[in-house]
């Protein structure tokens, strides 16, 4: 997966998915029971990666955000309760750093069993 391996290498990352509904997104990115997504698959590795290169003095952090774009407006699924959710979460861009999501929660994680805990939540507060 070339996106883990921009992630290996320090660069910020994101998987997106663009379609109608009921067209196979979710499917594709999350998956459901034994039929895994691009995201879990990807997420497993990265963490496997990270127990097999314990290097001395090399600190190793993951973080992950959760959004959904309905309607044209963007929800934080890691923080339904957001009061910004309702009117929509505005899409800045920083002059060195490029796009983000403001006020979009971005949540430290420490292994994949947690990133996989956290989705299953974003899913659930998903819109449709």
């Amino acid at each position: 997966v070339g996106v883990l391996e921009n992630a290996w290498e320090g660069y910020n990352v994101c998987l997106f998915a663009y379609g109608q509904t009921g067209s196979g997104k979710s499917y594709s990115m999350v998956g459901y029971g034994p039929d895994r997504g691009i995201i879990p698959c990807a997420c497993e590795e990265l963490f496997r990666r990270i127990e097999g290169n314990q290097e001395e003095g090399v600190v190793l952090k993951v973080e992950a955000s959760m959004m959904e774009i309905y309607n044209e407006r963007v929800r934080d699924l890691f923080n339904p309760k957001n009061p910004k959710n309702e009117a929509g979460l505005k899409v800045r861009e920083n002059p060195k750093t490029g796009p983000y999501v403001d006020g979009l929660a971005s949540l430290p994680v420490k292994s994949y069993q947690h990133i996989d805990q956290l989705m299953e939540e974003g899913t659930q507060a998903r819109t449709v």
